[in-house]
């Protein structure tokens, strides 16, 4: 088969969703022909100026780890062509969408001409994703969709992306919680296939380099992330004098690019026993997760959690948010612990597996049983591998 996947971000840009679909890409390569269209290469956030009006000028052919991606650039004239919907788009989408969608779809319907599958990623705005519908549509070609749905993406502003939802002849949920979500929200439950999130790695680590390069010393508390308010990444920097009263030489690193005015809050704290790492390659941030005594993600906002894969894939117990999705993939004091997103809750579940180590081994071996069970990316390729055959024999 050939696979068309569109995403607004792509490697080397660093995000979860990104990461998961290129190794998803990966691993499908081996035996069908894939294609990658894309808006950028590299981290940004301005959603929706970033796809219209700021969108890259130029277009670029690029390669990352055997996979082609073609990222979109817009001429002078069709940003020109966009201006005058642009400030229409979020009291008036249902008239600023159209045109937008329209015109990226002439960037993607000669790559979904030759596709036998079309598969958008939710991420950032809604043009991309109607693009892709409608030139799947205009091809005859099956339309996967995953939404990678947040709870609170519900109400008039998502609406056209609710619409979406139920329009795809394939979604894509991460867990059983979103799953029910999207039934919900009026997705034809056949449609839904849960899927799980691997670990995103590299082949090997290195701990040791990784302590000797950062001088760290002492148990290591692990925040890996994107630095967005609903991560908790506040929430786990007012935690820290709390477990510094029990466990002075506790070390809080936190890892993951800068997002609006993250860094201000990291300025306020001055301490050496809290490490501001900021965006790191994929060696750094495996040899990290090697080399931690624990991962503490307390995100509010999540469709799974990869990075709760990566840590148990080394046999580490894990703290997430007590929300939903995230609470089907962490079994509360089996592999790891929930928390509320509040800095004394917080601090409690990081002393407690601090101070309990033969209890954080057995949940972090828990952890690891998981990932190796359920959440390999052989098996996750199998399933993608089985929708797509059923959707084009269909």
């Amino acid at each position: 088969m050939q696979l068309l996947y569109t995403l607004t971000a792509y490697p080397p840009y660093i995000g979860g969703a990104q990461l998961h679909q290129h190794i998803l890409a990966q691993q499908l390569k081996t035996r069908h022909s894939v294609q990658v269209v894309s808006h950028w290469d590299r981290n940004r956030t301005d959603w929706l100026l970033g796809t219209t009006l700021r969108a890259p000028s130029i277009c670029k052919d690029y390669v990352v780890d055997d996979i082609p991606v073609h990222r979109l650039g817009l001429s002078l004239w069709e940003k020109c062509k966009l201006a005058p919907f642009v400030p229409l788009y979020y009291p008036l989408m249902q008239v600023a969408l159209p045109p937008t969608a329209n015109l990226l779809e002439t960037h993607i319907t000669p790559y979904a001409a030759k596709a036998d599958v079309v598969h958008n990623i939710r991420i950032g705005r809604e043009g991309l994703s109607y693009a892709s519908y409608q030139a799947a549509r205009r091809h005859d070609r099956p339309f996967v969709f995953t939404p990678v749905h947040h709870p609170r993406w519900v109400g008039w502003r998502y609406r056209a992306y609710l619409r979406l939802y139920q329009m795809a002849d394939a979604v894509i949920a991460l867990t059983q919680a979103e799953k029910r979500i999207l039934v919900g929200l009026g997705v034809r439950e056949e449609r839904i296939t849960v899927t799980g999130v691997g670990p995103v790695l590299a082949p090997t680590a290195d701990p040791t380099a990784f302590l000797k390069q950062y001088g760290l010393e002492g148990p290591i508390v692990l925040f890996l992330g994107q630095h967005y308010p609903y991560k908790g990444y506040q929430q786990m920097l007012q935690a820290a004098p709390i477990v510094w009263q029990k466990v002075p030489d506790a070390q809080f690193v936190f890892m993951g690019p800068p997002v609006a005015d993250s860094e201000k809050a990291f300025a306020q704290v001055s301490d050496r026993r809290l490490r501001r790492l900021g965006n790191v390659d994929l060696q750094t941030k495996t040899d990290a997760l090697a080399a931690c005594t624990l991962l503490c993600v307390p995100s509010s906002q999540e469709s799974f959690g990869g990075v709760y894969t990566e840590a148990w894939s080394f046999g580490k117990p894990v703290i997430g948010c007590n929300i939903p999705a995230v609470a089907e993939v962490i079994s509360d004091r089996v592999d790891g612990l929930l928390t509320a997103q509040e800095p004394n809750q917080i601090a409690d579940r990081i002393l407690h597996l601090l101070t309990h180590p033969v209890e954080a081994a057995a949940m972090g071996t828990s952890g690891k049983q998981k990932v190796e069970s359920r959440f390999t990316w052989e098996k996750i390729a199998e399933q993608m591998e089985g929708v797509y055959r059923g959707l084009v024999s269909g």
